[in-house]
């Protein structure tokens, strides 16, 4: 029947990986595989298969769906600190905040390109331009990273709320245009830039550029991970802060500690403050009103001085960042999520 779903069994996957599967119990891969494909969660009608998502971010849906709950299982452990340990002004500015003391990544090399990235625009379309002809055996080299993690989730109608404002729309909307303008000179696939993404993406570097301080890694062992979607159906609006060291750094337990209630109320503040001003300033809010700067000019108020990390370490090569979109800048200290540096005030 057109449009019909295979449902995935246990049994299916032990017969076409016995060995790889034989220590987990039918519970444990039936679980996996509702993480994987949304069965059984309330809201997966609302998170799969929305219109314009590609898998890419279909995957991501899933992801995020995962991070949400608590979870006791070999390879993925995720703790719930009650949210009212935490200072109100904490809060009140996240939904939820998890606490990942086990996961693991498997990072698979497909390639690389020269100066600009490939013009494909899907998942699939990616994987289409790996080679030439169809290879000899399905498979890329790949290796495993452990780690831990903090996952934060902001609380979806003051996001809502911090994007409706005009002058908001205003800035961000020059960035856009001058991404628009890129892409269009280099014929490769345009993706419109939100407010919600510049602001997340920036309080994530600022959240590791703090973390490397507080917890003693270096700053190429810290990575990020953005869910955002600004789709009315199933919003997203998370930050994940992980290890990304494939040896015993990634194993510390350092940033887990962090995250717990008395530790993580000051790292926050403290990461604030630093953003309220840079060493380049005036010079750096200058530029994010004036139009622009670093790689392609596709940042506003965010330099090396205040925003940026390793490349290794950003999903977007320190590319739409912009600190005014936090904490404000001169000339509208009120612009920002935080207005003035100071957690709570659009709480």
């Amino acid at each position: 029947m057109k449009g019909a779903v295979k449902t995935i069994k246990p049994d299916m996957l032990r017969n076409q990986h016995s060995i790889v599967l034989r220590k987990y119990t039918d519970e444990q891969i039936a679980g996996a595989i509702g993480i994987v494909t949304g069965a059984g969660q309330q809201d997966a009608e609302a998170d799969v298969g929305l219109p314009g998502d590609d898998s890419e971010m279909a995957f991501r849906r899933a992801e995020y769906r995962a991070l949400r709950i608590a979870r006791d299982e070999d390879q993925l452990l995720i703790r719930a600190p009650e949210m009212s340990k935490y200072d109100t002004e904490v809060a009140g500015a996240f939904e939820r905040i998890m606490l990942i003391h086990k996961l693991r990544e498997t990072r698979a090399l497909t390639g690389f390109t020269r100066v600009f990235p490939t013009a494909a625009a899907t998942l699939e379309e990616k994987v289409r331009l790996l080679r030439r002809d169809s290879p000899l055996e399905p498979w890329l080299p790949a290796y495993l990273v452990y780690g831990e993690g903090i996952f934060f989730e902001f609380h979806e109608a003051l996001i809502d709320q911090w994007e409706q404002r005009p002058e908001i729309g205003e800035r961000i909307r020059r960035l856009d245009a001058s991404y628009r303008i890129l892409q269009g000179n280099r014929r490769q696939p345009f993706e419109p830039i939100v407010p919600r993404f510049v602001l997340l993406h920036t309080i994530a570097h600022l959240l590791m550029n703090r973390l490397t301080f507080e917890c003693g890694y270096s700053s190429a062992a810290l990575r990020e991970r953005l869910f955002v979607s600004p789709n009315r159906k199933a919003p997203m609006a998370g930050i994940l802060i992980y290890t990304a060291a494939g040896d015993a750094e990634g194993t510390m337990g350092g940033l887990v500690r962090m995250g717990q209630p008395g530790y993580l109320e000051p790292m926050i503040r403290r990461a604030l403050e630093a953003a309220s001003w840079c060493s380049a300033d005036p010079v750096c809010l200058e530029m994010g009103r004036r139009g622009g700067q670093g790689p392609d000019s596709c940042n506003l108020a965010a330099c090396h001085g205040c925003a940026l990390v390793p490349e290794t370490a950003c999903e977007r090569f320190n590319r739409f960042l912009d600190r005014a979109c936090v904490v404000g800048d001169i000339e509208s200290p009120g612009l920002g999520f935080f207005p003035g540096g100071r957690i709570g005030e659009n709480s």
